[in-house]
């Protein structure tokens, strides 16, 4: 994993999209080559995205399954080259994150798992 990667991540309100702020911001401060990406910024945008996005490959981080990050982006032309499912990765842990504002012990256990869950994805990208 040499070339840069933006991670584009859920931003709702919910436990779960804190969760994935957080794994994606923490793994954006770890890792040189991740800039967490704010997909808000590209919403706002009437008709482009951030340059972060023209010299990166784009990994969306889905919070739900409405999977904003993914249709935000399609709506601009941009394609991901993988999306990953926070939900799924939680779930296969059986952790239940309670708090949107803060992280609660499932939560802080759930942004350990997904940044190794994303970092492995990462792997062969």
């Amino acid at each position: 994993m040499n070339d840069k990667i933006a991670l584009v991540s859920c931003s709702g309100l919910s436990p779960l999209g804190l969760v994935v702020r957080a794994a994606s911001v923490e793994l954006a401060l770890e890792n040189e080559n991740i800039v967490a990406s704010c997909i808000t910024e590209y919403s706002a945008q009437p008709n482009n995205c951030s340059p972060i996005l023209e010299d990166a490959k784009i990994v969306t981080i889905t919070g739900c399954g409405d999977d904003c990050s993914s249709v935000i982006l399609k709506d601009k032309g941009v394609d991901a080259i993988k999306n990953i499912s926070a939900d799924a990765v939680v779930k296969a842990y059986d952790l239940n994150p309670l708090d949107a504002v803060r992280l609660d012990d499932d939560g802080e256990k759930a942004v350990s798992i997904l940044k190794k869950y994303i970092l492995k994805e990462l792997e062969g990208i």
